[in-house]
């Protein structure tokens, strides 16, 4: 799930600089005030108002998804399989089909039940 957001969380930050080179570099003072209120300012109204912008871009990206993981049951070697919808590119379906990257072995992973197989 974190690596989701680090893209959004990057174009989050880039709008907040855009948006504080646009104002004159008034956030920057605002970060700049004396001690406790520049810590106040920085941790509950600058990084909540991005974590929210970022939060924003990937839901309007990444809708209704879904990662199971699990380990192949024959070397232990862990497998990710991702269900949802990117950019209006809907994924495999309710079934995705994953091969072990160790030794290949077919491993089906069902969203509807979320369990795997392995073949």
């Amino acid at each position: 799930m974190f690596m989701l957001n680090v893209p959004a969380a990057v174009v989050a930050l880039t709008l907040f600089f855009f948006l504080d080179d646009l104002t004159g570099f008034e956030i920057t003072y605002l970060l700049e005030l004396p001690e406790p209120f520049s810590f106040i300012f920085t941790w509950f109204a600058a990084l909540p108002l991005i974590f929210w912008v970022a939060q924003a871009i990937t839901s309007a990206i990444v809708k209704d998804f879904l990662i199971l993981k699990g380990p192949c049951l024959n070397c232990g070697n862990e497998n990710l399989s991702f269900f949802g919808t990117i950019l209006s590119v809907p994924s495999g379906g309710a079934r995705n089909s994953v091969k072990c990257a160790k030794y290949g072995f077919e491993i089906y992973y069902s969203v509807s039940d979320a369990f795997y197989l392995i073949f």
